[in-house]
């Protein structure tokens, strides 16, 4: 069931999460373009048949000294078929939902579609936006009846089954496999093999993870856009605050123990601040695990479930090169385990005031 915080409707909801989806979209859009560009140039005579790349070619933008609008285009080539596959899959789906239920059709499948396509990378093949997606509205939204019904995020749930249906689903378009760190988790499996040093030799630094001129899953490589829709979200108190804090504590802590009684070497000498920006975690953070529906409801249980959050997805990067990332898995287990963390919580807190009352 959802838990909404302050004088909020669901219709507002939608609003702000769009608006704050907003400057996260911008920076996947340029983003996408500027790693397809840069791929273009360095493998001229790849990826040429694919419909995307004959977008970019027929709208005249170029890998060679590319601008704004080259960026621009080539970037809206990629995200743009895959966001509308995703809301034309999703709309189809609520009309038949809407229709066999005789209740009103339910726009909020436009969030998800956005956060579907946010999790996907540039060049994913669209039958699997339309599987990912279907599943999505299917079973993570109107199997529980509909908005504000759910336990998990829809939009988890669909990413989460794109990725263990079609695990190829998460490499990228052909003619960018073999550009080293093209992704952020990519970028982690390097750190396993050569620590910094090896993202330097990737050009990939902390003001680029930062930015987000780094490769990956078009929404999830700008921690700074991702924190200006984090703040739009908290100051419209749509998210808690404890919960996002205490993922970041969890992390924070995790890989300081890691730094300090690691073997010194690999992952386990990532620093706090790389795993905070390489990956999933930042979009992950902000908008799967703090999203109403999947959250707890108790205080106490948003720092057990945020805690959890960051310090499993450092475990599981550290403990398992071959699974470097895994934010989507983790937040998963922890939006499953909330409903069990609440009733832990207000179990206790009912035996302790019954004490205090004998």
């Amino acid at each position: 069931m959802a838990n909404y915080y302050g004088n909020n409707s669901l219709s507002r909801i939608h609003k702000l999460q769009l608006l704050s989806l907003l400057p996260v979209s911008i920076a996947a859009v340029f983003n996408v373009g500027y790693q397809y560009l840069t791929a273009l140039a360095l493998n001229p005579g790849n990826g040429t048949d694919d419909f995307r790349s004959s977008l970019v070619r027929g709208l005249g933008a170029s890998h060679q000294d590319p601008g704004f609008y080259d960026l621009l285009v080539a970037g809206l080539a990629h995200m743009v078929p895959i966001l509308l596959v995703a809301l034309i899959a999703g709309g189809v789906w609520e009309r038949i939902i809407a229709e066999q239920r005789k209740r009103p059709f339910e726009p909020g499948y436009i969030v998800i579609a956005l956060l579907f396509t946010l999790l996907l990378p540039g060049a994913a093949p669209l039958s699997h936006v339309v599987f990912g997606m279907s599943f999505a509205i299917l079973v993570g939204k109107g199997v529980f009846g509909g908005e504000g019904k759910t336990f998990l995020s829809p939009a988890l749930l669909g990413i989460a089954i794109v990725q263990i249906s079609f695990p190829s689903a998460a490499n990228f378009h052909p003619l960018w496999n073999g550009l080293a760190g093209y992704s952020g988790s990519e970028a982690i499996a390097l750190y396993h093999r050569g620590g910094e040093a090896a993202l330097a030799s990737a050009d990939i630094n902390l003001w680029s993870a930062f930015i987000g001129i780094t490769p990956g899953p078009m929404g999830t490589t700008s921690v700074f856009a991702i924190a200006l829709g984090a703040g739009v979200l908290l100051f419209s108190r749509i998210i808690a605050w404890r919960l996002l804090l205490a993922q970041v504590i969890g992390l924070v802590v995790t890989a300081t123990l890691f730094n300090i009684l690691g073997s010194g070497s690999g992952a386990s000498a990532m620093s706090a601040n790389w795993h905070l920006l390489l990956g999933s975690f930042a979009f992950g953070a902000v908008y799967l695990a703090c999203d109403p529906v999947a959250s707890s409801c108790t205080n106490p249980g948003r720092w057990i479930q945020g805690f959890f959050i960051g310090a499993l997805v450092v475990l599981i990067r550290v403990a398992n090169p071959t699974h470097p990332d895994a934010v989507i898995v983790v937040i998963l287990l922890a939006s499953i385990l909330a409903p069990l963390i609440d009733y832990a919580v207000i179990s206790v807190n009912i035996h302790a005031r019954a004490r205090r009352h004998v």
